[in-house]
């Protein structure tokens, strides 16, 4: 009866398609300049996590699965365009492009809810050529057409082309003007997020101990990314943390006493392992957490739906809960480690002696400390792929970046290694990290209950 009134309405569903697919073709005009300008922060100060933004040469699955093999495309190309985006800005990238992927997908194939209101599709339409199409015009939209030497030289048509030929989808297939259709309706829903508003000048509010500052030769980063738009939880405020501990409390103490030996530059302290995963976790939550998540996608036999929805997932949840991260940091001004132990004599707390040449084992990021934007995004991806594949995957997970390798057997272990190689790296006290690691749990789960729901009477497919 369900496909009987589908084919009964289908002469209604093509007018309504003919002007939603009118509307996003005019508002992606406005939604590329916005891009250019978003891209416009300067690359300099920004970047929390910059040993390493490249992606692994060698990642699973793609050849014959649309849905990894342009995932690593926008990964790619969110981790290397110039100027370089922050972090905070990667997952957002990121979170566009999967989402149109998912709402082209699952727009066809009807098994879950998909994020902006659906359209039906046309007849024929096949959800593979849908999925290519809405990556291939997402990106084009967020990054231009190129070429791209992180791409070997190539322009996103060319490796369109490729693609479609590589899957064996001809011109004709109806799913490729449904997923051009799907990915400018995502890029006209973003254009006005307040995301190319998000960087001004700023420098904190006031000199007090405890205040955040910034360090001679800096530039805030992004002091309005806590108000943009977020993806699925209401408001950036929506899971801010209490407020970071007093300065003469317990906890303080114990955080500045721990950071000040184990993640000063010159650390006796500090072993080689320890500066290692340093090292190896200065590199942003994309390039870490991308690989992790495709290892995962390649060893279940999940159809192309949920392939799909998992991805969508992970990146909106990352992406609101760099949103969320960014209103706690930038409304309390908590100080960074480097400023606190340079002045600890004027805490007022006589357990924290001061160290005015203390110096960071990695250079003390533009932004406050109190919560962990690492801590809070790996925190939300990990969560999602709980959700997805159990607490245990049953595999071991290996991620090599700047030829340091790192393995774990369950997501949490990574996030707990995060929380760790903040304070290896003298930039984040302890409890900032697991603080936030704690927001990116509460936006993971707010996104699982409230967003791409598996649809009625379809079984769910992801847990």
């Amino acid at each position: 009866m369900q496909k009987e009134e589908s084919r009964k309405g289908i002469s209604l569903d093509r007018v309504r398609w003919v002007f939603i697919y009118a509307f996003v073709i005019a508002a992606v005009t406005s939604c590329v300049a916005f891009v250019s300008k978003y891209h416009g922060v300067s690359a300099g100060n920004q970047i929390e996590s910059s040993a390493d933004h490249a992606l692994p040469a060698t990642l699973p699955m793609g050849a014959d699965d649309p849905i990894a093999e342009w995932n690593q495309t926008a990964a790619r190309l969110s981790l290397t365009v110039s100027p370089t985006p922050a972090p905070v800005q990667q997952t957002r990238l990121m979170a566009i492009v999967q989402a149109a992927v998912h709402d082209a997908v699952n727009g066809i194939t009807g098994d879950y809810e998909t994020y902006l209101p659906r359209v039906s599709p046309p007849e024929k339409a096949t959800p593979e050529a849908a999925a290519i199409a809405a990556a291939y015009h997402a990106s084009v939209g967020l990054f231009g057409n190129g070429p791209f030497p992180q791409l070997g030289g190539k322009t996103l048509s060319e490796l369109y082309s490729e693609s479609l030929t590589a899957h064996g989808i001809p011109a004709d297939d109806a799913g490729l003007e449904y997923g051009e259709s799907a990915a400018l309706a995502i890029l006209a829903a973003r254009a006005g997020d307040g995301a190319s508003q998000a960087q001004f000048p700023y420098d904190g509010p006031n000199t007090d101990p405890g205040t955040w500052r910034l360090l001679p030769g800096q530039t805030a980063l992004l002091a309005g990314w806590g108000s943009i738009q977020p993806f699925v939880i209401k408001s950036g405020d929506q899971f801010r943390a209490e407020a970071p501990p007093a300065l003469d409390s317990e906890l303080y103490t114990r955080d500045y006493n721990e950071i000040k030996e184990l993640g000063r530059s010159n650390s006796t302290t500090r072993t080689a392992l320890q500066s290692q995963i340093a090292t190896f976790w200065r590199a942003s939550p994309t390039a870490i957490w991308n690989p992790i998540a495709l290892q995962a996608l390649a060893a279940r036999d999940f159809d192309i739906s949920a392939r799909a929805r998992i991805l969508a997932l992970f990146y909106m949840a990352a992406s609101d809960a760099s949103v969320v991260c960014w209103d706690t940091k930038y409304y309390y001004n908590f100080w960074r480690p480097q400023s606190a132990i340079r002045n600890g004599d004027l805490d007022n707390n006589p357990a924290t002696e001061a160290d005015p040449t203390w110096t960071p084992f990695i250079p003390t990021p533009p932004h406050p400390d109190y919560s962990s934007g690492h801590a809070s995004n790996s925190s939300a991806m990990a969560n999602i792929l709980d959700y997805a594949f159990g607490s245990d995957p049953g595999m071991t997970i290996s991620v090599t970046l700047s030829g340091i390798t790192r393995q774990w057997s369950t997501f949490g272990e990574a996030v707990n290694e995060v929380i760790d190689a903040r304070v290896y790296s003298g930039i984040h006290y302890r409890n900032s990290d697991e603080v936030g690691a704690r927001q990116g749990r509460q936006v993971a789960q707010f996104v699982i209950t409230h967003a791409l729901k598996p649809c009625r009477g379809k079984r769910k497919i992801c847990r």
